[in-house]
């Protein structure tokens, strides 16, 4: 009873935790987040919260995990309901782009890995995971691809690298308000291109769209 009860007392801690530093990312960015800061935000000491985690890098990394493991959910569940290899591409590409459509916070937050996390001390193994975490969401469109372009799946793997690529810059721009000028929007662009890969987008309604799988973050706020 009593290791039960200390359990439950740690993984609440560690949910405040989470939710400060989400916060603290949010408004100072990877860089400017402080352990202090985000201790402030949780109302506990800094060395409260060593016990749990060692630096703001692991905690960030935590966020990802999680952020990726909810991005994973919804990509799997849209691609598994869709009938037939193109809709199915369309359907995980749909859902990759609607997750961070609705979660944008978490845009901002796969940033930061490619802005050098792994040089500030997050470390080979957890860098490794995380890789391993958005290579599964990746290879959920792959599978279908490979169906669809008839080449084996270690042939495709660029072409999901382009549509990945593609998905991200549209949502940077689309957060800067740098496409509505252009009169586009990230869907119609994703459109464009699943159509020169050979994959007829289906006519969805966006509030269809962001209904699939609508399966939230553990840490969103």
């Amino acid at each position: 009873m009593t290791q039960d009860w200390s359990r439950s007392v740690k993984v609440a801690k560690r949910e405040l935790l989470l939710r400060a530093a989400r916060e603290e990312f949010a408004e100072q960015g990877l860089e400017g987040a402080t352990m202090r800061g985000i201790a402030l935000r949780a109302g506990c000491s800094t060395g409260a919260i060593y016990p749990l985690f060692e630096s703001k890098e692991a905690i960030y990394a935590d966020l990802l995990q999680h952020s990726l493991s909810a991005l994973d959910a919804r990509v799997a569940e849209a691609v598994q309901s869709a009938d037939g290899a193109e809709a199915r591409v369309a359907a995980g590409c749909e859902a990759f782009l609607g997750y961070y459509l609705e979660n944008r916070f978490e845009v901002n937050l796969g940033l930061y890995a490619f802005r050098g996390v792994k040089r500030q001390g997050v470390g080979k193994a957890l860098d490794d995971a995380l890789n391993r975490a958005l290579r599964q969401v990746l290879e959920r469109i792959a599978q279908p691809l490979s169906e669809v372009q008839d080449r084996d799946v270690s042939v495709v793997r660029p072409m999901v690298a382009l549509l990945f690529s593609q998905m991200i810059g549209a949502l940077v721009l689309q957060m800067a308000g740098r496409l509505k000028f252009l009169e586009t929007d990230p869907r119609m662009l994703l459109g464009m291109l699943l159509a020169q890969l050979g994959v007829s987008k289906p006519v969805t309604s966006p509030n269809k769209v962001l209904r699939v799988g609508r399966a939230k973050s553990t840490h969103q706020k």
